[in-house]
């Protein structure tokens, strides 16, 4: 697949503008946040607890910006990949747990993708077909790759920087065109926490933060390394460029969730035609399903280079296993597809409903886990050297990963314990249809906590060599006296 080695292309420097070292790197990256899914949470979530939410949507952005400048950073001073470096610093147990964790946010990233389309599919086309929808998705996300795919490497690079860029500029444009009077609401700065809203918080934080993003990035910029003789000013355009691109992608969250809250007036969405109505309200220009369409086309074949590159990477690393690029591509596309049509089969609407909304949920699941090596690997002295970063970052780090973590801790008790309305639709108490069963959701969210837990107490490899050797240098200092002593008593 050249349109893949020409993202690599252009993160090494072939474009003709320094911009194309940081922006077009960053604007592939930033498409993986606007996939349906989390338009549909955000949408959820306006609607059910109106501005409560807003606040700590802010939050999570700002972590998924810290987590991917952190990943550039690794990525560029080391010349290696964030996951090479975690099989290096990590035992085989460890890298195992991180890699299952990194293929499932692939995984339900690649779902959510496909079932986008299908329902953007079934919007333009006045339709309630899914099991065609979901055909004409996977069709269309197998086909795109290779026409947008010139032979020339940085050709290739650079036509798929300008379709992200594309993408993200319909994405934020056409939602604000659709919006003459965005609401504004300042009332925002105390959220609402409880367990009823715990479901959708986790939806928020899996929208707002991909885990697997933050492995494809430390890749396609580790070659920037040969390549410019200032890290330093480096590291300050790739901030810049992830703090512009995030910023267009909270405000149209922001957006998304403050129209919902104004036009549904806290009305709880109970159904997929419900949302489907708030939707059409939402966007009120009547190519706006077009539009919505383009957008997922669009940004599903940017999807699909950088998810190819991040499951070539995970696999080679954490399992050790090297397929080719085309078999990633085929693999990532068949095990999405499976679960969409048997989803679409006996649920129907409200079943595929279910699933784009519980697919950010599952991403969540994987944060705590995936955040603890990037700030362990980005604050060590042996890996960064200089370039270590500062106990100030550091201390964001660790207050973005608490931040994953209690919101997890959050969703665990209260799918165990709690009784609200979201844990009784999982435990098939109401009429919702239930796509993954409520026991296996419990396991997911303890075993994820556990394994985050367990990562807070393992240190790195390099750590552990350092202590030792400190220790020994401390012993040598203490025993040199005593030789001393012991040769001038003779």
């Amino acid at each position: 697949m050249e349109a893949v080695r020409g993202i690599e292309s252009l993160a090494g420097g072939d474009g003709r503008h320094h911009v194309s070292h940081t922006l077009g790197t960053t604007l592939l990256i930033s498409v993986g946040y606007i996939d349906l899914g989390k338009w549909v949470a955000a949408v959820d979530s306006g609607a059910r607890f109106g501005y409560d939410l807003v606040l700590l949507v802010l939050f999570f952005n700002l972590s998924a910006v810290l987590n991917q400048y952190l990943s550039t950073c690794i990525g560029m001073v080391t010349g290696k990949n964030l996951a090479l470096i975690s099989r290096q610093e990590y035992s085989q147990f460890i890298c195992v747990g991180l890699g299952l964790h990194a293929e499932i946010s692939l995984f339900t990233s690649e779902l959510t993708m496909i079932l986008g389309i299908a329902v953007g599919y079934n919007l333009v086309f006045d339709q309630d077909d899914f099991i065609t929808a979901i055909i004409f998705a996977c069709l269309v996300i197998n086909v795109l790759p290779y026409i947008f795919s010139p032979r020339d490497k940085r050709m290739a690079g650079t036509l798929n920087a300008c379709i992200a860029g594309f993408t993200i500029l319909c994405f934020v444009l056409g939602l604000l065109i659709s919006q003459p009077e965005i609401p504004l609401h300042v009332n925002v700065m105390f959220p609402k926490l409880s367990g009823e809203s715990a479901y959708s918080l986790m939806a928020l934080m899996g929208t707002n933060i991909v885990s697997h993003n933050c492995y494809v990035h430390s890749s396609i910029v580790q070659v920037q390394r040969s390549h410019v003789h200032s890290l330093g000013a480096l590291f300050h355009d790739h901030l810049f460029s992830i703090l512009f691109t995030f910023t267009g992608v909270f405000l149209v969250n922001y957006v998304l969730l403050s129209s919902a809250a104004a036009e549904s007036s806290h009305n709880v969405i109970l159904t997929f035609h419900d949302a489907v109505e708030l939707m059409n309200e939402i966007f009120t220009s009547s190519i706006a399903p077009l539009v919505f369409l383009a957008v997922l086309l669009f940004s599903s074949h940017i999807i699909t280079l950088t998810s190819v590159i991040t499951s070539h990477v995970v696999t080679e690393h954490f399992f050790g296993t090297n397929l080719s690029l085309f078999a990633h591509h085929v693999l990532l596309k068949i095990l999405a597809t499976i679960p969409a049509i048997y989803c679409a089969r006996l649920e129907g609407s409200e079943g595929v409903y279910q699933l784009i909304i519980l697919c950010p949920v599952i991403q969540a699941f994987t944060l705590p886990s995936s955040v603890i090596p990037i700030f362990r690997i980005a604050s060590s002295m042996s890996i960064m050297g200089n370039y270590k970063i500062s106990l100030y970052v550091e201390t964001l780090a660790f207050i973005a990963f608490c931040l994953t973590l209690f919101v997890n801790i959050i969703f665990a008790a209260e799918i165990m314990f709690g009784e609200s309305a979201w844990t009784n639709n999982l435990k098939g108490n109401t009429e919702t249809p239930v796509v993954i069963p409520h026991s296996v959701l419990i396991l997911m969210s303890c075993a994820s906590i556990a394994f985050a837990l367990f990562l807070v107490v393992t240190p790195l490899n390099s750590s552990s060599r350092e202590t030792e050797t400190h220790d020994l240098c401390m012993d040598s200092q203490r025993e040199a006296p005593e030789e001393i002593q012991r040769y001038s008593s003779y």
